[in-house]
């Protein structure tokens, strides 16, 4: 189940009464997994859509205290609704919670070929707390190769551990 997992985001509207007249929008995130793929030939376009098991967001996934997304694999719902569209899901991962085997931890990965400034539907809500970054060196000097030309667009740097 390492690299099938899937994330989609419904959006619906709510009411608060059969009277309200302004109704609020909600997104809503599934996340679940590929049981099969299928792929639907109409002769003159072909359509492809994900058969997906997904995760009972009522009892399998919660929020833990560090901001981690954690879900329940075997606790599954939404049996009449199993298939979305190729172009509907966003690919995420799934790691055993190392305090709790019945947990897995969502990780959201990014997404390629897509320009993620112009695709409203790519949300990174993946924030790792003790990640790395890349910084510039400060140290090192602009460089000059054998053609006299000055460089300092050099993505080297430094590992330096965030805590």
């Amino acid at each position: 189940m390492q690299n099938n997992g899937v994330t989609l985001r419904d959006e619906s509207q709510h009411f608060a009464s059969v009277h309200d007249d302004n109704p609020c929008v909600a997104f809503i995130p599934y996340y679940g997994f590929i049981d099969d793929i299928w792929e639907l030939n109409y002769v003159k376009f072909i359509v492809c859509v994900f058969k997906c098991k997904w995760v009972d967001n009522n009892t399998g996934v919660w929020t833990n205290d560090v901001g981690f997304m954690l879900i329940d694999l075997k606790k599954l719902a939404y049996h009449n609704d199993p298939f979305i569209m190729a172009e509907q899901a966003k690919q995420v991962f799934y790691v055993q919670d190392p305090c709790d085997e019945r947990w897995s931890v969502v990780l959201h990965g990014k997404t390629i070929g897509v320009n993620v400034e112009d695709d409203d539907s790519y949300i990174d809500t993946y924030v790792n707390p003790l990640s790395t970054q890349m910084t510039p060196n400060a140290f090192e000097e602009e460089k000059t190769d054998g053609v006299h030309a000055n460089h300092n667009d050099y993505d080297e740097g430094e590992l330096i551990n965030i805590i």
